[in-house]
């Protein structure tokens, strides 16, 4: 008896061992889980990564939070920070703290709009483009 292979198969988005980590994240989640990502490279020295969310010059560390290719405004106007590197770490997990909490949640969703529009816009060129080769 053969298999009936479309009855044995699901999309990968649904399956929750293989969809994207990313999809099943809200923003606030996605920001935090890229703040770990960045703290694990700083941590581990990965100094090579193309823009560093997080440099250390002498005892004072330098971080932004960002969302896609912008940084939160965590005070005022201001998205690039300062802190002393003995305190940086629980400084850093109380801002991650913070974002989960909702505290920047009307800031998030400007920039997840800002995000969704972008990549919108990006697979609109991308598409353009395919189309315009022979």
């Amino acid at each position: 008896m053969a298999v009936n292979w479309k009855t044995a198969i699901k999309p990968a988005a649904q399956s929750m061992e293989f969809k994207s980590a990313a999809v099943q994240m809200n923003p606030a989640e996605r920001i935090a889980n890229g703040m770990d990502v960045a703290l694990a490279a700083f941590k581990n020295d990965e100094s090579i990564k193309k823009r560093p969310a997080i440099v250390q010059k002498g005892s004072e560390v330098r971080f932004c939070v960002r969302y896609g290719n912008r940084a939160l405004r965590l005070v005022g106007s201001d998205t690039q920070f300062v802190a002393a590197a003995d305190k940086f770490e629980s400084v850093y997990a109380a801002i991650k703290e913070a974002v989960l909490n909702g505290e920047f949640d009307a800031q998030i969703a400007e920039l997840a709009a800002n995000a969704k529009k972008r990549g919108q816009a990006m697979a609109a060129s991308r598409k353009a483009k395919a189309a315009a080769k022979p």
